[in-house]
């Protein structure tokens, strides 16, 4: 059907037109069952909940698991990652200007925190994977910098 617009089956108007709508679509969210979703966001375990809550484990995982729960969820989520992005350009600054200073301890700090970060040092007195000198580690700083990264 080359040239000619697919017009929509009928099955599939008739369908969307009628759909019944969930409990959740139309009910608001318990504030405990909120509760629920900032204990499980901090860390805690589902036994934890539990016994913070008094709600049984089956009905943990049925509140984690509810489409407003997770719609909430993931708007958190969202802000948290933007809060993450916007904190980043801090996070580099400090780097460099650690890289920049006078104090020889604080600039082996700054370039161990700038390793960590790109994967190219071990912990624990291990060596490092790659012969990379101090001068080398600015240097990449600064064309990042330049590039706009």
């Amino acid at each position: 059907m080359v040239g000619t617009l697919m017009q929509p089956q009928e099955a599939d108007l008739t369908y969307s037109a009628h759909r019944m709508l969930k409990k959740s679509d139309h009910q608001i969210t318990p504030l405990r069952w909120k509760h629920v979703l900032h204990l499980h966001l901090s860390g805690r375990t589902v036994q934890e909940i539990k016994e913070l809550t008094s709600y049984s484990v089956p009905m943990i995982y049925r509140i984690l698991g509810d489409n407003r729960i997770l719609s909430l969820r993931q708007q958190i989520l969202e802000v948290t990652q933007k809060e993450f992005e916007a904190l980043f350009a801090d996070v580099v600054d400090v780097i460099r200007t650690s890289l920049a200073s006078d104090d020889e301890r604080i600039r082996l700090e700054g370039t161990n925190q700038w390793l960590k970060a790109h994967g190219k040092f071990r912990e624990g007195g291990g060596s490092l994977t790659v012969n990379i000198t101090a001068e080398d580690v600015v240097q990449n700083i600064l064309n990042g910098s330049v590039d706009g990264k």
